[in-house]
């Protein structure tokens, strides 16, 4: 089974940016190409047009031109040599209006549909790709043979207990905002594959409580409503199964492909909590769309338990990523917010000194760090002061405050353990 393969999309750059951040598996394609591609209506979709690409059967809702089919070899190209390998990270860059978030979803989705098949006949165990896939000319942007009808091999009477031993890689699909994930569901839906699906969003986008939405501190109002567990404040969340096992989101219901707005909808209808509801079918889904934040952060990702291990990760608008990684690790902090925090810490601690108290002190001597260099701080405009340097001298002062290389693990293990507690309390009916 693959550990874990990378797919980073870029918008079109110049031959010369390109050369400089590219690997062997970039493929461009042109401006003409970019405009034929933009021509493709539904009106060109034929039952099962299926290709024979980099020794796969996948299924293109029209007839793919010369860049599509090359696109999609890259990308299979890739998950096999991650399959192979153990991980694989590959660059694609192609110009906006080619369908390459199509030609992506439809490649990878029949890789992952042959790795499934391959399962369940149980000869998977560390195979390399199939001798076709390297003769094929598609793994070097050749042509391409279209196939009319699916070959169909009947499966084996344990098929049920190799797929319990092994574990069907899940795909994660990331982008930078919520409106770039609904344009890409929206591609999705052209496909002819349907696989379990989530889409992981905010409270703040999922929230219908009257009570809560719209407010500034969605999240805190959240927790409080579901604080008590023995008398939870929140009737949507208790509803959440209401949403999971709506008729319309089930294989072949008009919302078995949604988007955020679509498990409103539904939240809505039979008064559910959609952002529990989507964490729930996360659970078992085999294609999940969410923020660039769950993925690269490692503290949000420990946090709400994304398990990457084995799975197809896939970064759209992959031109982002150093602005998202520095934001990453990047914070804002007030004193007021500390000195709340404090009190909440030395609360958590009575009860459970193990995760708490490290954090406490933690908080402590950043307070205290923060009163001490008060006076030493250049005024910059009105009302903000100000003070920089350089990564040593950045982390001799980390070390006033206890926090240092040699504890900064058992404070992040500490801080992953309380968001876990956190997250099990409100997930408790």
């Amino acid at each position: 089974q693959i550990s874990q393969t990378s797919l980073f999309l870029l918008p079109h750059f110049s031959r010369h940016r390109l050369r400089k951040i590219s690997t062997k598996m970039v493929s461009s394609t042109s401006k003409s190409d970019s405009k034929h591609v933009e021509r493709q209506t539904l009106n060109s979709k034929t039952p099962k047009n299926l290709y024979q690409i980099g020794g796969l059967q996948v299924e293109f809702p029209y007839q793919p031109y010369g860049t599509q089919l090359a696109f999609m070899s890259r990308v299979i190209s890739t998950l096999d040599r991650g399959q192979r390998d153990g991980h694989c990270h590959a660059l694609l860059e192609s110009p906006t209006g080619t369908g390459k978030s199509l030609s992506l979803l439809c490649s990878v989705l029949a890789w992952q549909q042959n790795y499934k098949s391959r399962l369940l006949k149980g000869n998977l165990s560390h195979s390399k790709p199939a001798p076709e896939a390297a003769a094929d000319p598609l793994n070097h942007g050749g042509g391409f043979i279209p196939e009319t009808q699916p070959s169909d091999t009947p499966l084996p009477s344990n098929a049920e207990a190799t797929k319990k031993r092994a574990k069907i890689p899940t795909i994660y699909y990331a982008s930078r905002t919520h409106s770039q994930i609904t344009q890409v569901i929206r591609e999705y839906r052209k496909t002819g594959y349907r696989v379990p699906m989530a889409v992981l969003a905010s409270r703040k986008h999922y929230c219908t409580n009257r009570h809560v939405h719209g407010k500034d501190n969605v999240d805190e109002e959240c927790r409080l409503l579901l604080k008590d567990k023995g008398n939870i404040q929140c009737s949507e969340f208790k509803n959440v199964s209401k949403i999971t096992a709506h008729p319309s989101l089930q294989p072949r219901g008009h919302n078995e492909v949604h988007d955020i707005e679509d498990l409103v909808k539904v939240g809505k209808n039979v008064r559910g909590c959609p952002y529990y509801a989507a964490w729930t079918m996360a659970e078992n889904a085999q294609l999940v769309f969410c923020p660039y934040s769950y993925i690269v952060n490692p503290v949000i990702r420990a946090g709400v338990e994304v398990d990457l291990k084995g799975a197809i990760i896939i970064f759209d608008e992959a031109h982002n990523m150093e602005d998202i990684a520095r934001e990453a690790g990047s914070i804002n902090l007030e004193e007021d917010t500390l000195f709340k925090l404090q009190n909440e810490l030395e609360q958590m601690s009575v009860g459970q000194p193990m995760i708490y108290q490290p954090l406490c002190e933690v908080i402590e001597g950043l307070i205290s760090w923060i009163g001490r260099k008060k006076d030493s701080l250049a005024k910059r405009d009105f009302q903000h002061y100000f003070s920089s340097w350089t990564g040593d001298k950045a982390l001799r002062e980390l070390e006033e405050s206890n926090i240092s290389r040699e504890c900064f693990p058992i404070l992040l293990e500490c801080f992953t353990k309380a968001i876990r507690t956190s997250k099990e309390a409100e997930m408790e009916p």
